[in-house]
């Protein structure tokens, strides 16, 4: 019979999170990874398996952790203001120095790594966010914020490139005074498309 775990693995996954995000997939070796959880290196693979498979499964935690974000635009009743809430988010974490590492997701698309499970992943994250962007926008097309002309397909290319633009430009450079530039610029874009200028 398997052993009864002694450990909270949320807990365990949160503290090598931490980890992973501060050095980056290759940098981390797995006897950092077990003992930032207070585990040995045994209980941490026949829990969570091999490092790639416990690195996609920090990636995931992460995105949980950021899911409120896209909540700013979910749940409100405009669109349009959702994504303006959700931008200034989007340009408050990107200047927060407490945030000195930066997004994980990004941090891993810039690693650009080998492996293909880990590259599958990371598209995978990238096609859904550009996804949900997509359906916002057709949200809005619906109600008549945006109009019927609007090609919501390439706008949420352009808003997911541009959210990823902004996350590496504040590793590098997190002005205040640029991010909100191109929070502005951004919402100019989107403004290009309202039936309602004054929204």
């Amino acid at each position: 019979m398997p052993d009864i775990l002694h450990f909270d693995v949320d807990e365990a996954l949160d503290q090598m999170l931490n980890v992973f995000w501060q050095q980056g997939f290759k940098a981390t070796t797995t006897k950092q990874l077990a003992k930032s959880a207070g585990l040995s290196e045994g209980s941490l693979f026949n829990t969570f398996g091999n490092k790639r498979e416990l690195y996609i499964q920090t990636l995931q935690r992460y995105r949980e952790h950021s899911q409120f974000l896209f909540a700013l635009i979910e749940k409100d009743a405009s669109p349009i203001h959702g994504f303006k809430a959700y931008w200034n988010a989007i340009a408050v974490r990107a200047t927060d120095k407490t945030r000195v590492n930066g997004c994980m997701i990004t941090n891993a698309t810039i690693e650009q790594l080998q492996d293909a499970k880990i590259a599958e992943f990371i598209e995978t994250v990238h096609i859904d966010n550009e996804k949900f962007f997509k359906k916002q926008l057709d949200r809005a097309v619906k109600i008549s914020e945006l109009k019927q002309s609007t090609d919501t397909k390439a706008l949420a290319q352009f808003l997911q490139h541009s959210v990823q633009g902004i996350r590496v430009l504040s590793r590098i450079n997190p002005s205040k005074q640029k991010m909100f530039n191109i929070v502005n610029t951004v919402m100019s874009v989107l403004a290009q498309h309202l039936t309602n200028p004054s929204l």
